[in-house]
């Protein structure tokens, strides 16, 4: 996104206003489709992490979304937890005020000495989960459940999953978050160092989050893209669904995004 300089003075004090309150607004970016897309980026509260901060956002194009995201400040990956810990360190972001999607918060984990399997995400990075169920929903996840085992084996149905994603032994589910499905195509399964992927998340049956995984040395490297992602036929879930995902540097706003883009129902 880059910041348009100069104009009349009322324009840039407008922007000046909009993002002091965190809102992005058509006039303010150059996010543009053609000449009568309104685009507008909404953020949620900023968290602590690292030395500088994290927070999540909603990008519309008149008034539809089209990217769910977080925004990572360019001091974040600095000065970041360094000791191992199990499951990494989680920080909860809220979409922001008016988010219309079915995403209805954001776990972003670092992991600073990667996660099994070891010989492939033992890297330290970032995971972004966005949960399509509530907090206490996704807090339920928890071994104390009678039925804990058999919500962790019950596999969404095969018209559900995305073409080649496995899924995690059920003894593997996560608790407070569920069990991960993995892409056996994706690059750090075929002698390809690890670098970006994408994961599915299901529990009891239907898939409850969304995760791009991205390396901190990948994010440093300043990227610019987004990777295609195959859709499943159908989601037990409505709701808008991204045909791929972001990983990017903005240096309008000196910030890192890793996001759901270009969603569509």
């Amino acid at each position: 996104m880059t910041l348009h300089r100069g104009g009349w003075v009322s324009r840039g004090l407008a922007c000046t206003v909009l993002a002091a309150i965190g809102v992005w607004a058509v006039g303010c970016s150059s996010d543009s489709t053609g000449s009568n897309a309104q685009l507008a980026t909404t953020y949620g509260a900023a968290v602590a992490l690292g030395s500088g901060s994290a927070r999540a956002y909603q990008v519309t194009e008149n008034g539809t979304p089209t990217e769910v995201g977080v925004a990572l400040s360019e001091a974040a990956l600095d000065g970041l937890p360094s000791a191992p810990q199990m499951g990494g360190y989680e920080y909860v972001l809220q979409l922001p005020t008016g988010n219309m999607t079915q995403y209805q918060t954001v776990g972003l984990n670092w992991n600073p000495t990667g996660h099994p399997p070891s010989t492939v995400y033992t890297l330290p990075h970032f995971d972004v989960h966005f949960y399509m169920i509530a907090s206490a929903e996704r807090g339920a996840i928890d071994p104390s459940d009678p039925a804990f085992a058999a919500k962790a084996a019950a596999l969404p149905a095969a018209g559900y999953q995305a073409s080649g994603y496995v899924a995690d032994p059920p003894a593997n589910v996560i608790p407070h978050m569920g069990l991960h499905w993995t892409d056996s195509n994706a690059g750090e399964f075929h002698n390809q160092p690890f670098t970006r992927t994408f994961i599915y998340g299901s529990w009891d049956g239907r898939f409850v989050f969304l995760e791009p995984m991205i390396t901190r040395a990948y994010l440093l490297t300043h990227p610019d893209e987004v990777v295609p992602l195959g859709s499943p036929v159908q989601h037990a879930i409505n709701g808008y669904y991204p045909a791929g995902y972001r990983v990017s540097w903005n240096a309008a706003a000196a910030e890192y995004r890793i996001a759901l883009a270009n969603l569509s129902k």
